[in-house]
């Protein structure tokens, strides 16, 4: 079991390594030559963030999902920014160049996750056009990692379009998804989703998998609360399927106890899903709360 860490090591931000955010409104007030160095900053603390934790996952012998938030505000329209208006743009660069050595040198797996308001499926233009600028945004920061333009470095989105017929909300997605650049178009996938009557294993594979070969991701969690069909071994079974020659990567979580919601994430690992017992040939992204503690607790308590 090939395991990944989501996004934040807990144990780096103790010692200091952590990410750093700003708001449209601050961004806004300030001049625009403040601003933009007050962001640049931030941007080359997220970066060097993240080149220090795909070190500390090399050393743990774990894959790693990288942030969506390692330049903050990149789409947004008022601000107008990129990589290149930065002040400290050369070494924000060499961060990147620094990351792309470590994942190369020691063929670490790293995946995204962009935000749920990314829907490319919606029926209102403005949620589309800025879907397409977030994943552009994404691929970008993959592709300066050096990470592969495959489903080895996948890009995973929800549906998270519910409203109206299953099949129109299949045909936008996939008008959209034609016309994506090669950076997203060849690591986008797609996840089963939890609320109920959301998007499930069966309709994914049907409506979205057999028309584009879009791999499908499974979740554990999200499939407790919304089965469909499936039996969970089916489910898993389909789903790995559609990786074909790579290696699926799915999601492993547990519902929050103290929590009345269901889909709520814990903190640790309490048990492996049945589906996943004994199973072989996949990744597996640690969805809990309490991150790189709660892998390393599973991996004493597992022995896994």
């Amino acid at each position: 079991m090939k395991k990944s860490l989501c996004c934040i090591s807990l144990q780096l931000q103790e010692k200091g390594f952590k990410a750093n955010t700003m708001t449209k409104t601050r961004f806004l007030t300030l001049e625009r030559k403040n601003a933009l160095s007050t962001i640049s900053q931030r941007t080359l603390n997220n970066v060097h963030v993240a080149v220090n934790t795909f070190a500390f996952c090399v050393s743990k012998g774990w894959n790693y999902r990288i942030s969506s938030d390692l330049f903050p505000l990149a789409t947004l329209p008022e601000a107008n920014l990129s990589f290149d208006v930065l002040p400290d743009k050369d070494r924000i660069y060499a961060e990147f160049k620094r990351g792309a050595e470590i994942i190369k040198k020691n063929n670490l797996r790293c995946s995204t996750h962009p935000d749920q308001f990314v829907v490319p499926a919606s029926a209102t233009k403005s949620v589309v056009e800025k879907s397409i600028i977030e994943l552009k945004n994404h691929a970008n920061i993959m592709d300066l990692f050096g990470l592969p333009q495959s489903y080895d470095a996948p890009m995973n989105i929800h549906m998270n379009c519910y409203k109206g017929n299953t099949k129109d909300i299949a045909k936008r997605f996939i008008d959209v998804y034609n016309d994506f650049p090669t950076n997203v178009k060849s690591r986008l996938v797609l996840e089963n989703e939890d609320k109920p009557n959301s998007w499930k294993v069966e309709e994914l594979y049907d409506l979205i998998y057999s028309h584009t070969g879009i791999p499908i991701t499974y979740d554990n969690l999200h499939f407790r609360c919304n089965s469909g069909k499936l039996s969970a071994k089916d489910a898993v079974k389909l789903s790995m399927s559609t990786w074909d020659k790579y290696r699926p990567l799915f999601h492993f979580s547990d519902n929050d106890l103290t929590n009345k919601n269901p889909r709520a994430h814990g903190d640790y690992v309490r048990s492996i899903p049945e589906e996943y017992v004994d199973m072989d040939g996949v990744d597996f992204e640690f969805e809990f709360k309490a991150k790189d503690y709660a892998i390393e607790r599973f991996e004493k308590d597992f022995k896994l």
